[in-house]
């Protein structure tokens, strides 16, 4: 089994003495050395949660050590990347707050140069907070959304929003602009510069999801209603955003949102055979996305299938992983740092690797036994890709490890012991 190279001590070091340094301007420390640009030689750290636990620990990813382990208030749900990369966002839906961990690797644009920074990771003072934080909706180093799903439940109900943040405002300890919605209900909030896209539910809606998307535009700290879009999608579902495009996972195949200018967009349906409820894209695969959808009701097989989603030709064509069987269920998936490998991990700890080749997707590689035993419940395997070089990670939360793969080469590079099991893990750092 071939082992990760690790880099030589002196590089580590010297990226530790470039460090002390300087000292961190984001979030509103001084910097006493700007004169030129700072370039430090760093894989990143990785974020991860324990199961049923409130420690996330930031692996430090030079070093191959705990950096540290910062207690969070509850158990976290789900872990993501900010914006810019620098903070893990650890969302605790059920007590309506998120958190934030500066990972402590981070890259400031000083106007005539690049400034990268390495320093001890930290828990952040500002806690984002609404009622049932539930959709990450992400526009890729600019800004991200939270869309609050609300509570019906509630005495009195409590009604859904969404709050936009940036990197500076994490550090600022503020959102940058909020809005509610008018009753609870489990939607998306997909900010594109100054629009936001968000839901609403005809009155004749086939079940409790979103069947519009209503089109806002921002001014300052809040968002004015513009339209509604004119396709439907009943049993809204998923989103993502990269290039000019937008797309939500409907009942029929996916609403496709064209940003055809800083106010307005275009919208159509892309059809599929299945209903599309998960969907993933690339930054750097602009108007490219993989829908993911299940074939089948349980107690009879169930089995994940796949489309791409091309959204300048406006339609879908499915995906079929080598040896892909009736039954066979999607447990994670992900792409690498270049967007043109994807990974789906299978419910027997199966990887398989699509490869972009020009226009389409096509199997480069099928990994048996990458994650040897897989869980029967959760918390299921995370893959994660690491945006300063070519490695993915898997967690193994029933081997209690992390898998590193080499995402060049499609090997098996390491198996990490971490002594514990992992719920949740992100990459974070400077991307190259």
């Amino acid at each position: 089994m071939k082992t990760r190279t690790i880099r030589p001590l002196r590089h580590v070091l010297t990226a530790l003495a470039a460090a002390t340094l300087v000292v961190a301007c984001g979030g509103g420390d001084s910097d006493s050395n700007r004169d030129g640009a700072t370039t430090i030689d760093t894989s990143g750290r990785l974020a991860l949660t324990e199961k049923d636990s409130k420690a996330l620990r930031v692996h430090d990813l030079d070093s191959n050590t705990v950096q540290a382990t910062h207690q969070l208030d509850n158990v976290t749900a789900t872990l993501y990347a900010s914006p810019g990369g620098r903070y893990a966002v650890a969302v605790q839906r059920l007590q309506d707050q998120v958190q934030f961990v500066d990972a402590g690797v981070w890259q400031e644009d000083h106007v005539d140069h690049l400034h990268d920074y390495k320093e001890a990771s930290k828990m952040m003072g500002f806690k984002l907070t609404g009622s049932r934080p539930t959709h990450y909706d992400l526009q890729e180093g600019k800004q991200a959304a939270f869309f609050m799903d609300g509570d019906a439940t509630a005495t009195p109900a409590k009604n859904a929003g969404v709050r936009l943040f940036t990197e500076a405002s994490i550090a600022s300890g503020q959102v940058v602009a909020s809005m509610d919605l008018s009753a609870p209900i489990h939607g998306l909030g997909e900010p594109v510069d100054n629009k936001l896209l968000t839901v609403s539910r005809a009155a004749d809606a086939l079940d409790t999801l979103p069947t519009h998307l209503n089109l806002y535009q921002r001014s300052g700290s809040s968002y004015t209603f513009d339209r509604q879009l004119g396709t439907r999608c009943d049993g809204m579902h998923g989103s993502f955003s990269s290039g000019n495009y937008t797309v939500a996972g409907c009942s029929d195949g996916v609403l496709l949102v064209k940003h055809t200018s800083a106010t307005a967009v275009s919208d159509q349906k892309v059809s599929t055979p299945l209903r599309v409820g998960t969907l993933a894209g690339h930054p750097k695969l602009p108007g490219q996305f993989i829908g993911v959808a299940s074939e089948g009701v349980a107690p009879a097989p169930v089995t994940t299938r796949f489309y791409a989603i091309d959204g300048d030709a406006a339609n879908s064509t499915e995906l079929i992983p080598t040896g892909w069987a009736t039954g066979t269920v999607r447990r994670a998936h992900g792409f690498d740092r270049s967007g043109t490998r994807f990974y789906i991990l299978d419910n027997l700890g199966t990887l398989i690797v699509f490869q972009r080749q020009g226009n389409a997707w096509m199997n480069a590689a099928r990994i048996s036994g990458a994650v040897p035993v897989m869980p029967t419940a959760a918390p299921w395997p995370v893959i994660t890709a690491n945006g300063a070089r070519d490695e993915v990670y898997i967690t193994d939360p029933a081997g209690q490890k992390l898998v590193v793969l080499n995402s060049s080469t499609n090997a098996i590079a390491a198996r990490r012991d971490l002594g514990y099991t992992p719920s949740n893990a992100v990459w974070l750092g400077i991307k190259r």
